[in-house]
């Protein structure tokens, strides 16, 4: 009878326990599905045929990068002694994303190369980790247009996941790569994750969320630590200059993420904020506002 008494309260306790553990499954398997969705390719590979233009004749290539990728590229010849400018996408995105910056870079004689990078679009790849494998995607598009156009000069212009492809490369690129134009850039990958589960999610549940795609995430993207842009700013060499631009109600990439990693090379970087304009294609946002801080960078850059 004593004993009796005494296993009698812990049964509920156990069974307390067991939904607990039960929970603590659960969300870590959906966590884990989640992270494995995002970063696997968002559509099947897609034909995406050179469009018919009214400022020019896109010409299709194909780009092998280093590790084995072939990227799907667009390329529209510029003016002698213009620069070069490589259009690079957000994510989730595709080539036919940069055709509005394209229509604006070629009218001031400018060559233009739009790739769609790995695992989005008619690349080849299936592993999207944020922009840090991309940058083989960016050093392909470079050594495209050092074959083309020898002694040009070049300008990485991305978006958002660009943007960060285009950051990671700066190390291997150094001063091959003449400017750069960062739009809607991530602090980190950390930051980013946060950001949509505070947009998408209500308060608690958001937290819930990041702390289960941070405990599974390495398992899935193991170079997790390593998707910093503001850990690999400070590799674009000092004489290259740099534009961040940015909406003021971007919720993705926020406009204090920029300010910090423009500070980080302020010596030779400038930040131009996009008022009441979310994470969203910024030319076509403000299109002479664009203008107004582009042409500009394109003469310092053409009279470096």
């Amino acid at each position: 009878m004593f004993s009796l008494r005494l296993s009698l309260p812990r049964r509920p306790l156990r069974f307390l326990a067991s939904i607990v553990l039960s929970l603590v499954v659960v969300w870590l398997l959906l966590s884990l599905v989640v992270v494995y969705v995002l970063t696997r390719r968002p559509h099947a590979m897609f034909a995406e045929p050179a469009p018919v233009i009214s400022w020019g004749v896109l010409e299709e290539h194909r780009l092998h990068t280093s590790d084995g990728e072939i990227l799907g590229a667009w390329y529209q010849r510029g003016t002698d002694n213009a620069p070069s400018v490589i259009l690079l996408h957000g994510n989730r995105g595709q080539r036919a994303n940069s055709l509005p910056a394209a229509e604006f870079y070629a009218a001031h004689g400018c060559a233009v190369l739009l790739i769609s990078l790995r695992a989005h679009g008619d690349s080849t790849g299936d592993f999207n980790d944020f922009g840090y494998s991309a940058r083989h995607d960016v050093i392909a598009a470079v050594e495209f247009l050092e074959k083309e156009r020898p002694g040009e000069q070049i300008i990485l212009n991305g978006t958002s996941l660009g943007a960060a492809a285009a950051v990671f490369a700066a190390a291997e690129l150094g001063e091959r790569v003449h400017g750069y134009i960062l739009e809607s850039t991530y602090r980190d990958l950390h930051q980013a994750v946060r950001n949509r589960t505070e947009t998408y999610l209500p308060p608690f549940l958001d937290r819930i969320a990041y702390a289960g795609v941070a405990l599974v995430g390495p398992l899935v993207l193991p170079d997790a630590d390593k998707i910093a842009p503001i850990d690999h700013v400070t590799e674009i060499p000092r004489s290259v200059p740099v534009l961040f631009l940015v909406g003021t109600e971007d919720e993705r990439a926020r406009p204090s993420e920029s300010q910090e990693l423009c500070e980080r090379i302020a010596d030779h970087a400038k930040l131009v904020l996009f008022e009441k304009v979310k994470h969203e294609c910024l030319i076509r946002a403000n299109r002479q506002q664009y203008a107004d801080a582009v042409e500009p960078f394109l003469r310092k850059v053409v009279a470096r």
